[in-house]
């Protein structure tokens, strides 16, 4: 009523502008002075009256009475008739108490006339916006056992190409939020599919992830700034987009009534440790890197987001490696595979350290079986997502290719630039899911080595196959905001805010 209350009176002040036009007395001419002096002086006469009836007459005739937003046309009916008595008053009340009745008619036609426009623009207005911006109530979600659509937040990257696959083959329907930042190429072959819809957006921004989570019953969120090297180009945007973005995804996901969100991590989380033992979910921290530190607190943002209703399963994924629609060679191994074919030598940094290794088809395996496990089994649950038999170091890794290279040059030297070195157990996720590796380290290289070898890879040192390299280039200029609003407070990012205090 206070909005409608304000909107009344800047209707009656057009209205005064437009009736001393139509008489004559304001010219262009006019100094700005007299003009709002004789606005003034058939304003004031009417303000506080025509708020005050208008808004009375609209209360009289139902239009602020609660109604469904489908039946919009009953509240322009009740606008209409409000409009119809308050211009019959007026002239009524001019012709009879003031004795001027041509005067209340040039005045309350264009008032009455202009305020039945504006109640129903804004009436119409909020109503498409609420359409497209609607939200299921929580005490209307669904809460569905049965999933038939999934959003893949990031469907076009790395892992989520491979798993949009997957999930239109076990006959899901699928839908694609990604910002296309590599292109729409890894998902060209699918475009067709009458199970696919594939929506170019920003999940940082509310009208494009609403419109994305509209009728989806989970939500795998994929999207983020991978890597550490692409990281760390620009702090405040990565932020914003591995931990802020999460965040908001998940409540929006709740919001939406949407049970079942499974979320990418990493094992990065783990960080320096002593290589040798076996790291369980529960074990210790030790992040090196603005990468890993987001993931921590995207973690927790969802630990807190949690509910009865809503469930995030949180994958914490090996290093990844192995040929996708979307193919990547700023990973170690594909890296690897790469160098041995075109340049026959290997450069091996930092050989000594450990990684868990696991295939892009196996990562996307893990997020169709996360989001098919029954949910009091994977809700609110942190898995390890790997194999305890592709636990390598980075020597070995690199001589199993040379393996498969014959001929090929190790070059291993040490550097402190990635101190990262930890062993994994998937023990947890092995007999919660069953899930273990389909596709052996050795196995993953000799498809990528075949892949380079073919020629149909282009170039591997294209920009467009790497994440930092693509993100310096082009990535950065779309997803940095002009003024981005990023705090990193201890109590919001407790990880980010002590990693980025020791960088300091």
């Amino acid at each position: 009523m206070a909005i409608d209350f304000v909107v009344a009176n800047l209707v009656l002040i057009a209205a005064c502008l437009c009736r001393l036009l139509a008489v004559r007395q304001l010219a262009s001419s006019d100094p700005i002075g007299s003009v709002v002096e004789r606005i003034n002086s058939n304003y004031l006469i009417n303000a506080i009256w025509f708020g005050v009836t208008a808004i009375g007459l609209l209360a009289v005739t139902g239009f602020y009475r609660p109604m469904p937003s489908g039946r919009i046309q009953e509240r322009l009916v009740a606008a209409a008739k409000s409009c119809f008595a308050g211009l019959f008053l007026q002239v009524l009340f001019g012709w009879l108490v003031l004795g001027r009745a041509l005067a209340a008619i040039e005045l309350a036609v264009p008032a009455w006339s202009m305020l039945f426009v504006a109640l129903s623009l804004t009436r119409v207005s909020r109503r498409s916006v609420s359409s497209w911006l609607q939200l299921i109530p929580r005490e209307q979600a669904r809460g569905v056992s049965h999933i038939e659509s999934v959003l893949v937040v990031g469907g076009a990257g790395y892992v989520g190409s491979e798993l949009v696959r997957q999930l239109l083959d076990a006959g899901y329907f699928v839908r694609v939020l990604d910002l296309q930042l590599f292109g729409l190429e890894p998902l060209q072959d699918l475009l067709g599919n009458r199970r696919l819809q594939v929506q170019k957006g920003d999940f940082r921004n509310i009208e494009h992830v609403t419109r994305a989570l509209r009728d989806m019953d989970a939500v795998v969120h994929l999207a983020a700034i991978v890597g550490d090297p692409a990281c760390a180009i620009d702090e405040v945007t990565t932020i914003a987009v591995n931990y802020q973005a999460a965040r908001m995804m998940a409540q929006m996901a709740r919001a939406n009534g949407i049970s079942r969100f499974v979320f990418a991590s990493t094992c990065s989380v783990y960080g320096a440790s002593d290589g040798v033992s076996a790291i369980t979910e529960t074990g210790k921290l030790n992040p090196v890197s603005l990468y890993a530190t987001t993931k921590i607190d995207a973690e927790q943002a969802l630990r807190e987001t949690a509910d009865e209703l809503f469930q995030p399963t949180m994958l914490r994924f090996g290093t990844a490696y192995g040929l996708s629609h979307r193919p990547r060679f700023d990973l170690v191994a594909n890296l690897f595979s790469a160098q041995a074919v075109t340049d026959g030598k290997i450069s091996v940094f930092n050989g000594h350290y450990a990684r868990p290794f696991i295939h892009v088809r196996d990562m996307a395996r893990a997020c169709r079986m996360s989001l098919e496990a029954p949910l009091h089994l994977v809700g609110c649950q942190v898995f390890n997502v790997g194999d305890e038999s592709q636990n390598y170091t980075i020597s070995e890794l690199g001589q199993m290719i040379a393996a498969h290279v014959p001929g090929t040059q190790i070059i291993e030297s040490r550097d402190n630039s990635d101190p990262r070195s930890y062993r994994v157990s998937f023990d947890k996720i092995r007999r919660t899911l069953g899930f273990q590796a389909s596709i052996d380290v050795s196995e993953g290289v000799r498809e990528m080595i075949v892949a380079v070898r073919s020629g149909r890879l282009g170039d591997w040192r294209d920009p467009i196959y790497s994440n930092s390299l693509q993100m310096k280039e082009y990535g950065l200029q779309v997803l940095k905001f002009p003024t981005p609003a990023v705090r990193t407070e201890a109590e919001d990012m407790p990880a980010t805010a002590q990693f980025l205090k020791r960088a300091a």
